[in-house]
């Protein structure tokens, strides 16, 4: 049976490669907000975004490293993309789901499912985080996470087997 992606992952997929990104090392915060018309902003505050004039901006907190904030890129690109309306009108249920659906997303879209498949990941966690941190330029909390979505994700039909539904 094997790994099946997700709508979440053929999403971001067909993202990156309408924008020209297909390896690791093309990946630029920057560069992709360039192609998908997105502003950046500098403030030394938490990261949000917002559209003024029909434009997007991200503002990014100039006190984190770059690391952190192509995270925080990507968590807002979620909200840009796949989240409407005001979040001072929502539940706070609804606004702590929207939250968590962003965090999820970054770690995808910060280290893309048709990308990660295509590496030789080491056997040994520690070697394999510092690898998937340094290769697609997150800190390495966000590289252990996405890896133990990726390997939940590689093992779950090995666990099925033999199951009955």
């Amino acid at each position: 049976m094997g790994y099946t992606n997700s709508h979440l992952e053929d999403w971001i997929e067909e993202l990156y490669k309408k924008i020209n990104i297909t390896q690791p090392d093309e990946i630029n915060f920057d560069r992709i907000a360039e192609a998908l018309d997105i502003r950046i902003a500098y403030k030394p505050v938490p990261s949000f975004a917002f559209k003024y004039n029909d434009m997007y901006t991200i503002s990014l907190d100039a006190r984190k490293s770059r690391r952190e904030q192509w995270s925080d890129f990507a968590h807002e690109v979620c909200h840009i993309y796949r989240h409407e309306g005001d979040k001072k009108t929502m539940p706070d249920s609804w606004v702590y789901y929207l939250e968590c659906q962003a965090n999820y997303f970054a770690f995808h879209f910060c280290i893309p499912t048709f990308m990660l498949r295509n590496i030789d990941i080491p056997y040994n966690q520690l070697f394999a985080i510092e690898k998937i941190s340094k290769l697609f330029k997150v800190p390495p909390s966000i590289a252990k996470t996405r890896l133990n979505l990726y390997y939940m994700k590689t093992t779950d039909h090995i666990l099925r087997r033999g199951a009955i539904f």
